[in-house]
């Protein structure tokens, strides 16, 4: 049975072809690389990050995936709308119309000329549309957010000039903000940040109060200057909260779930909320305690349906744990913290749909205590546990470990083990660990498993059982990796040693 992919597993499937089918022509004759797709039975999710390559340098290749995967009427009517919409680049409507002509029988160049603007006029009269519609429709912020980063340094510095000059207040900051927080290093980033700081607006004031937290040290005088600036304009008062609480009064949460952390920390989140209509505003994100905030994909509007299906293939099985809007926004927060100077625009725009939710810290108050050897072995067999393990390319450390294994008997593992548990666990990754320890205790007691909470609390709390977690994680490793390497001999040997 074919595996349904989540959609940050297919926008890793297309990479895979564009990288793999480079240089070719014949598309028709490698039917092989096009299989994961072709399993899919919702294509909408391929269209949708097909749609993201039309600037793809293999535009071919891009055309031949899109029929394939697109239904006609469909594809048909997002390529009029590139062509009509003014903020696309000229090269992207005239993929469109290459495209277009191959198939739209109605297709007529006089028709499609008029949509030919000159490349240098980069802000269109429907701009302003585009902008208000921004501040509710996350996927018009990204759309803007794609087409800008496709532009060369100075042109991005054009249009952002050319925004400053015709639109002021919320509408703009709503636009500048995520292109702000996404290229904080870059020219264009610093440009935003200098509109940002006259734009008057308080979405303004409190992006970049917010981004005091994660900022390259760099920045962190030009921002404060900025806010002074915002300041002296009147802009005193943080009214964020109720800003959107406003714009986000026809809509309340749905759905809110977490994954544990796996062995490489990666958390699988979702959020969503319902519309008057019913409609799902969708929003899957992958962080980590290494990076933060990894990457992001949303839908604005959906169907109860389709968002139940998408959630089920996303955690594919694996333990999920439901949490309310403040639990879920306080977990964001925290790998926001950790994301450093850049954060991807996506996430950027689509966590507005979290921004009428107040900011909440969490504190665990369960009380310390020795635990017994069964009470540590039974945590071993917590569900997340199953994840704990780490990969053979997880670090230089561990791919020395292993190489050490390989030459070493089953019964002497413990040994070795003992001897390098430091080494693969070093203070750094000793550390993000331990933090990992508690981040899964406070999930535990969001789900209301107090017992499993209060004992993964005592073990964050007690640098003995820290390191005798870390020996079982490594025997878990060893296991999978000669599980991987098919050696049924050393399979057998480990399971009669620490299983039996």
């Amino acid at each position: 049975m074919p595996i349904e992919l989540n959609p940050f597993e297919i926008k890793a499937e297309i990479t895979k072809i564009f990288k793999e089918l480079d240089g070719v022509k014949d598309f028709e004759n490698y039917e092989i690389h096009y299989r994961n797709l072709d399993a899919q039975s919702d294509k909408a999710v391929i269209c949708k990050l097909l749609f993201r390559e039309i600037n793809n340098p293999n535009k071919e290749l891009v055309k031949f995936l899109l029929v394939r995967y697109c239904p006609k009427k469909d594809l048909i009517e997002k390529l009029w709308e590139i062509i009509k919409n003014n903020l696309y680049t000229n090269q992207a409507k005239i993929f469109a119309l290459d495209l277009l002509r191959d198939l739209d029988t109605n297709w007529s160049y006089e028709e499609c000329e008029k949509y030919i603007d000159n490349p240098d006029e980069l802000v269109s009269s429907d701009t302003k549309k585009i902008l208000d519609s921004a501040i509710v429709n996350p996927e018009v912020q990204i759309d803007f957010l794609d087409f800008i980063s496709t532009l060369p340094e100075q042109d991005r510095i054009i249009l952002l000039d050319s925004l400053a000059d015709d639109y002021s207040k919320d509408e703009l900051a709503n636009m500048l903000i995520p292109v702000f927080l996404s290229m904080s290093n870059t020219e264009t980033g610093k440009k935003a940040l200098d509109i940002l700081g006259n734009s008057k607006s308080q979405l303004a004031y409190h992006a970049l109060n917010a981004s005091l937290d994660f900022v390259d040290k760099s920045l962190v005088s030009v921002v404060k200057r900025n806010l002074t600036t915002l300041k002296l304009a009147g802009i005193r008062e943080d009214n964020t909260i109720e800003f959107y609480k406003k714009l986000l009064q026809d809509s309340k949460p749905y759905k809110f779930c977490i994954t544990y952390p796996d062995g490489h920390g990666n958390q699988a989140v979702i959020f969503s909320r319902e519309n008057k209509s019913g409609k799902i505003q969708f929003v899957a994100v992958v962080i980590d305690d290494y990076r933060g905030i990894r990457d992001c994909f949303g839908f604005n509007e959906i169907s109860k349906f389709e968002c139940n299906a998408i959630i089920e293939r996303f955690y594919r099985g694996q333990r999920a744990v439901d949490l309310t809007p403040k639990e879920l926004k306080f977990i964001l927060k925290q790998a926001e913290k950790l994301a450093k100077t850049t954060l991807p625009y996506e996430y950027v725009c689509w966590r507005n749909l979290l921004a009428d939710i107040e900011n909440t810290d969490y504190q665990l108050e369960y009380e310390i205590k020795k635990l017994r050897k069964n009470e540590f072995e039974n945590i071993l067999k917590y569900d997340f546990t199953d994840y704990w393990f780490l990969d053979s390319q997880y670090s230089d450390e561990f791919e020395e470990f292993l190489r050490l294994a390989d030459k070493t008997e089953v019964k002497d593992f413990d040994k070795i083990i003992d001897e390098n548990v430091d080494l693969v666990f070093d203070s750094s990754e000793s550390k993000i660990w331990t933090q990992r320890i508690l981040n899964t205790a406070i999930l535990k007691h969001f789900a209301g498993n107090n017992n499993e909470a209060e004992n993964l609390y005592s073990v964050y709390n007690d640098e003995t059982l820290i390191k005798e977690l870390f020996k079982n994680i490594l025997r878990k490793s060893l296991y999978e990796y000669y599980f991987a390497k098919k050696d049924e001999q050393k399979v057998k040997a480990i399971e009669d040693m620490w299983v039996k």
